[in-house]
Parts: C-alpha cells; sequence; structure tokens
C-alpha cells in the first residue's frame, strides 16, 4: 500500500517578496533607486490596465523589458497566446479578503496576502499586441515634480536652510538646504520628497505609527519609517518622470542597513511599501478605491 504523500508546504508570501529585494540589493540593485519607463508610465496589466501598486511597482519596475505590459498565464492564453517555454515570471502580491473570529468568538475582516505570477509581453508569443500610444509630455520631468509639491494640499511649511534635512513633527516643518547645495537635481527633488514624506505620517494626516510613536535612531521603528520615506520619495520621483540613476548612489553602509533589516524582519518591505504608497497618494491628492489596509493582514 502506497503511502499517502506529504503535503506540500505552504508558501511564505513575505519570504518569496522579500528574497527578490535582498537578490536584487546583494546584487547591487537598489530597488527603489530604479527608475521605470517615464515615456510609458509604471509597470500596469495589459488586459486590466491596472496599474501595479506598492511593492509590485518595484519588483516589476526591476524587470529589463522595454513595454510595462504584464499578463498572467492564463490571461495570455485567454488572448490566444502562449508563455514561450523557459520563460520566468515575476510574482505579485494581492489581498484576498476573508473572515475569522478573534480570541473573543466575534467575526472580522482579514485581508489575506497571496500572490500570483506574471509575463511581460515580451515573455509571450501569439497575441497581436495593440499597445496605445505614447502619452505626449508638455512639461519636464523638474516642472512636473514642482507641480507635485504645489499639489501637496494642507502640507507642512517648506523651509530651505542648513546642510541637513529633516521633518519636525512639533512644528509640521520640513527643513532642506538650498537646491544650489545639492549635486543634481535630481538629488534636491528626492531629498525633499523624502522628508515631505515623512509628514504625511503626522496625526493630523494618515497618523502613521512609525511617525507618531517616539523611536530611537536606529530602532526597527525609526528603519522602518525611513523606509517608508524612501520608497514614497520614488512613487513620487517617478510620477514626475526624474531620473533617479541621476541621484547620488547610497554608501555600502547604506545598502547594508537596509539588508539587516530586511533579513530580520520579512514583512518590512511589504509593508513600507504599502505606506510609502499611501503616503505618495497623498501628497498626489489620489484617492484610492479600496485599502487593503482596512482589514487586518494575514498571510494564510
Amino acid at each position: 500500500m502506497k503511502s499517502a504523500a506529504p503535503f506540500a508546504p505552504r508558501t511564505d508570501v513575505y519570504e518569496v517578496i522579500t528574497n527578490r529585494i535582498i537578490r536584487a540589493l546583494e546584487n547591487g540593485v537598489t530597488p527603489w533607486k530604479v527608475s521605470w519607463n517615464a515615456a510609458l508610465g509604471a509597470p500596469r496589466n495589459y488586459t486590466s490596465q491596472h496599474v501595479y501598486q506598492g511593492i509590485n511597482a518595484f519588483l516589476l519596475g526591476m524587470q529589463p523589458y522595454e513595454q510595462p505590459y504584464y499578463l498572467t498565464f492564463n490571461q495570455a492564453r485567454a488572448l490566444g497566446g502562449s508563455v514561450r517555454k523557459g520563460e520566468k515570471g515575476m510574482p505579485v502580491v494581492f489581498y484576498k479578503t476573508g473572515k475569522k473570529e478573534d480570541t473573543q468568538g466575534q467575526e472580522k475582516k482579514v485581508a489575506i496576502l497571496q500572490y500570483s505570477t506574471v509575463f511581460n509581453i515580451a515573455q509571450i508569443d501569439g497575441v497581436a499586441w495593440q499597445l496605445p500610444a505614447l502619452p505626449r509630455r508638455e512639461h519636464t520631468p523638474q516642472q512636473a515634480a514642482e507641480q507635485l509639491l504645489a499639489g501637496y494640499a494642507d502640507g507642512p511649511r517648506i523651509v530651505y536652510a542648513g546642510s541637513e534635512p529633516h521633518y519636525r513633527t512639533s512644528t509640521d516643518t520640513v527643513t532642506v538646504p538650498e537646491a544650489s547645495d545639492f549635486h543634481t537635481a535630481e538629488d534636491y527633488y528626492m531629498t525633499l520628497f523624502h522628508e515631505l514624506a515623512h509628514s504625511t505620517g503626522h496625526r493630523k494626516r494618515l497618523d502613521r505609527a512609525t511617525l507618531t510613536e517616539t523611536a530611537a535612531f536606529g530602532s526597527e521603528t525609526y528603519a522602518k519609517e525611513e523606509l517608508v520615506a524612501e520608497l514614497a520619495a520614488a512613487f513620487l520621483g517617478n510620477a514626475a518622470g526624474l531620473d533617479l540613476a541621476a541621484t547620488t548612489a547610497g554608501s555600502a553602509s547604506y545598502l547594508a542597513s537596509w539588508l539587516q533589516a530586511l533579513r530580520n524582519d520579512k514583512r518590512l518591505i511589504i509593508s513600507a511599501a504599502s505606506q510609502g504608497q499611501k503616503a505618495a497618494n497623498l501628497i498626489r491628492g489620489i484617492v484610492p478605491s479600496y485599502e487593503a489596509g482596512e482589514a487586518e493582514v494575514t498571510a494564510e
């Protein structure tokens, strides 16, 4: 009599995604320092035209494809195409809403983190692609960055002084050096975006715990808030079409610190990317049609 086949271990979604980011950092690629294709826009699903958000934008933005369009295996087949043999897809995460009982027996809503695999259209044969015309850009990336700054409704006061950029919650003030003190215009805007991202966590805005809680320099809470600001700045920089490669490269210690933080907390990158997306959306005045954060998140 044959013994029953063992159950396959449950995939740890957080570990899958975090390992992707760690490998990129180990290879010298900082995902939040990579520019998406400014002419074609952020990575998106070819069929639904859904623009990928949060960590998905960074995972797909790192890919070396000319077109930012992706499909699942089944979506490609529905169009009469097929994924080329040997091609490797990329994971994208999503939330499936469900319900479960808490310790008191009360039913509550939960958002279960799952993932699927998508392929770039360059990896798919048999489809007559109908790609949209390139959008015309009527302004430069620097002008677009200025428009983002001007559009931050009820944002903090910005002070140009000193040599150390920072955000002060007590006065709701962002302080940055003069633009002429930076090596490149991209460094200036990305630094300003970073500090403005911190300001979105103020109690009167998103009330983000990593900002409002007292946290010592170098603590886990401090590290997460810094990563949230880094990722939010990347979302804003890409929205403006800035060349993130023109920013000053991070030091070896900078990369090592993020590697250590990610290895210590496999949930960090997904959570920080989600918070960073919310911060960028607030600055841009975008109100998402749904918020996974409204439910308790679990990785069942």
